[in-house]
C-alpha cells in the first residue's frame, strides 16, 4: 500500500502496523480516538513508500526482532516507534527492542493495546507529556508533596504508605510502593542536581553523608489511588535523566557478572529495581528543566513491567537525549 502525507494542517497522521486484522483494527480505533488520522498496514513491506513519512508509528506485533529490523531503515530520522506486543515478555526483551533510538516505547498485553497505547498517542501528538493524572481516570485525586531533603524524602514515604494502606492495596504492592519512592526520590534529590557548569553537586560526597545535605531545587512526589491501580511520580527540577543511562544500568544488572554494588556511587541498581517493581515506568523529560517519572501498580498483586516509555519535551525532541547524563544511585 502507498501512504498519504504524514503531515496534515489538522491532525497529525500515525501509522499503525499489524499483521493480525482484528489486532489493528483495535489499534486503529484507540488511535483515532487519541485524535489521530490513521493509515494502516499489514507489515512494512506492505507499505510502498521507500521512505515512510509518518513521525509516529505504533507497531503490534510479537516482539521478533527480524519485523523491527525491516521497519526501522525505512523511517525518518526523526520518527518515534511504539512497540505494541499482546504477549507477554521480559525486561530483557523489552529493554532491547527500546534500545533503538527510534523506539522510545513498549507497551505489552491487551491492557496496554487500548489504554496505554491511547495515552501515549495523545501525548505524541499533543506535545503535552508531564502529568501524572494521563495515567488515572477523570476526576481522580492526586495527593502532592513538596521536599529538598532526607527527612522530607522519608516523611513523604511514610504519608505515601499510609495511604496506600488506608486505601486497601496489599501489603506486597505496598512494599514495592515503597522501594520505588525511596529509589526515586534519592535519585531526584542527589543524583539530579548539577552546578552551573553542569557538574554534579553530590557526586563528591559519600551517599550516606548525603542526608545531611539538601537539594537546591525542591523535588516533588505527586500519588493517587484507583479501583485497580495506584500511581505515583517524582519530578526534579533539573531534567538530566537520559534513556541511554536507564538502559544502560538496566542491562548492566541484567547481565552483569556480578550484581551491582548498591554503596558504589553512580551504579544505578535503582533504576532495576524501579523496572522490576512497576507495571509501568515512564520518564518525561524536558532537558535542563525537568523529568518526571512516572510508576504504576496494580493494586490486587505485584506485576511484571508491561510498559515502558521515554517522552522528550516536544521543543527538543531533536535531540536524542544522549548529550544528557545522570548517574542514579
Amino acid at each position: 500500500m502507498s501512504v498519504t502525507d504524514a503531515n496534515s494542517p489538522t491532525k497529525r497522521r500515525v501509522l499503525a502496523i499489524c499483521a493480525d486484522p482484528q489486532i489493528l483494527r483495535q489499534l486503529v480505533t484507540t488511535l483515532e480516538g487519541a485524535g489521530a488520522e490513521v493509515d494502516a498496514a499489514p507489515s512494512a513491506s506492505a507499505i510502498q513508500n521507500q521512505v515512510i513519512p509518518h513521525r509516529y508509528v505504533f507497531n503490534a506485533w510479537d516482539g521478533n526482532r527480524h519485523d523491527l529490523d525491516i521497519l526501522l531503515p525505512r523511517l525518518r530520522p526523526r520518527a518515534q516507534v511504539a512497540a505494541v506486543l499482546p504477549t507477554k515478555c521480559s525486561l530483557d526483551t523489552m529493554t532491547e527492542l527500546i534500545g533503538d533510538p527510534r523506539v522510545n516505547h513498549v507497551l505489552v498485553g491487551e491492557k496496554e493495546m487500548k489504554q496505554g497505547v491511547a495515552i501515549c498517542a495523545q501525548k505524541l501528538l499533543t506535545g503535552d507529556i508531564f502529568g501524572i493524572e494521563k495515567y488515572l481516570p477523570e476526576g481522580t485525586p492526586v495527593n502532592y508533596v513538596r521536599l529538598r531533603d532526607y527527612a522530607g524524602r522519608s516523611a513523604a514515604i511514610d504519608t505515601i504508605l499510609s495511604h496506600a494502606e488506608e486505601v486497601g492495596v496489599r501489603r506486597q504492592v505496598r512494599s514495592s510502593i515503597g522501594q520505588v519512592c525511596e529509589e526515586l526520590l534519592m535519585n531526584a534529590l542527589y543524583d539530579a542536581p548539577v552546578d552551573e557548569h553542569g557538574n554534579q553537586i553530590f557526586a563528591e560526597i559519600n551517599p550516606h553523608d548525603r542526608t545531611e545535605s539538601a537539594s537546591p531545587r525542591p523535588v516533588s512526589i505527586r500519588y493517587a489511588a484507583t479501583a485497580d491501580s495506584f500511581a505515583v511520580a517524582v519530578r526534579d527540577r533539573f531534567g538530566r535523566l537520559a534513556k541511554d543511562t536507564i538502559l544502560a544500568y538496566i542491562r548492566k544488572c541484567l547481565h552483569g557478572a556480578q550484581q551491582i554494588d548498591r554503596k558504589t556511587y553512580g551504579a544505578g541498581l535503582g533504576l532495576y529495581l524501579v523496572a522490576n517493581a512497576s507495571t509501568a515506568y515512564v520518564v518525561n523529560v524536558a532537558h535542563g528543566i525537568a523529568t518526571e517519572v512516572v510508576c504504576m501498580f496494580d493494586r490486587g498483586a505485584k506485576a511484571p513491567l508491561r510498559t515502558i516509555g521515554v517522552f522528550v519535551h516536544p521543543g527538543q525532541a531533536a535531540q536524542t537525549g544522549q548529550q544528557a547524563s545522570q548517574n542514579p544511585g
